[in-house]
């Protein structure tokens, strides 16, 4: 089958033992199946694992998961029982790498093809991909023309089939980091439930949950303009460093009491820098990082909720407007409550996956 070739010839790429017949078949495969480029990424680290230093041991261990994947799926074992034929055959090192991450090739296999639900969700409709990644999650893309899109928790994106030959526009719900790749004749947009994004070639984060009060776009490297979707006509360009804000509710009417369509409000503000690094709170997810400056108490409950897939309920009003600095890396959940706790005391009951916080 297709799957099971592309999963060899992504082996031998990267054990450095692929020709350059296979190559180019494996090019083939890509640009036929674009959305399979972010599963070569996530195999990155997995293909560092050293090849073991005693056949016997990788050819047992090869054996196994052959046989494992016999009873789990269908499976053309035709190259590799020509490699493990014989007393004490020689395996290519490809082999070797294959054997090691042979379970979690299966994994994504599924995942592409859709018979299992994983932490990252790639549909494939007739005109359109759809990359989506789920609360607790993050994942990387690569785009058919070499940007790269980092999806936080929560986030979807979907691209055209035909997207980098003759346009390249996405459309973005929830939190993107983006790396783009210049194209003057090509213009890279992206569009929210609020804003639009055109591009050339820059680095940039688009934050833009339906959920939350504020969609935001913190401009890294480049130049970008933005367009509002319900006032086209203001054009806001932004320079490196800066922070557009919009807002997103909608504002009751003193007078019609009822809810209307207001032109929202904007603003721009200076990107802060994170001393001693001199990175920015921004982009800072992509690191792994949960980092917050200055905000209220309520936003980061909704920033928590997305990276630990968790629900926080702040029964405490006066708690939901506290606001606080901080960041977490490594901690869990549990440890991260505890924190904050030290910056403002609080009590927590948990039931189930829902934290209830009061004081």
């Amino acid at each position: 089958m297709i799957q099971e070739r592309f999963w060899v010839l992504v082996a031998k790429k990267m054990a450095n033992e692929a020709n350059e017949q296979e190559l180019v078949e494996l090019n083939r495969h890509l640009q036929d199946h674009p959305e399979w480029q972010f599963a070569i990424q996530n195999l990155e680290n997995i293909w560092q694992i050293p090849a073991p230093h005693k056949s016997n041991e990788a050819e047992d261990a090869f054996m196994l998961h052959l046989n494992r994947c016999a009873d789990y799926q269908s499976f053309d074992l035709t190259e590799a029982d020509a490699m493990v034929s014989g007393t004490k055959p020689f395996i290519p090192k490809w082999v070797f790498y294959a054997a090691a991450s042979f379970i979690f090739l299966i994994g994504l296999t599924y995942f592409i093809t859709q018979k299992t639900v994983s932490k990252t969700l790639v549909k494939v409709q007739p005109e359109s991909n759809e990359i989506s990644t789920r609360l607790g999650s993050k994942s990387q893309v690569k785009l058919p023309d070499g940007s790269i899109v980092w999806l936080n928790s929560g986030s979807k994106l979907i691209y055209p089939k035909e997207f980098g030959k003759s346009v390249r526009e996405v459309t973005l719900t929830g939190e993107g980091y983006f790396d783009v790749v210049k194209n003057k004749d090509v213009p890279f947009i992206i569009n929210t439930n609020s804003i639009r994004i055109k591009v050339l070639g820059t680095v940039f984060n688009v934050k833009a949950y339906p959920e939350d009060k504020q969609t935001e776009t913190s401009l890294i490297q480049g130049r970008i303009e933005v367009t509002i979707k319900n006032r086209p006509e203001d054009k806001i360009i932004l320079s490196p460093n800066e922070k557009l804000i919009v807002e997103n509710a909608l504002v009751e009417s003193s007078k019609k009491q009822k809810m209307i369509d207001l032109l929202p409000a904007i603003s721009i503000n200076k990107l802060k820098f994170i001393t001693p690094d001199s990175t920015v709170a921004e982009n800072q997810w992509v690191e792994n990082k949960l980092v917050f400056r200055d905000e209220t108490f309520e936003e980061i409950a909704l920033m928590m909720e997305r990276w630990y897939n968790v629900k926080l309920d702040i029964q405490t009003e006066k708690l939901k407007s506290t606001r606080m600095n901080g960041n977490f890396e490594k901690e869990t959940v549990d440890q991260a409550i505890e924190a904050l706790k030290l910056i403002i005391p609080f009590k927590t009951i948990q039931k189930g996956n829902t934290i209830i916080i009061y004081q």
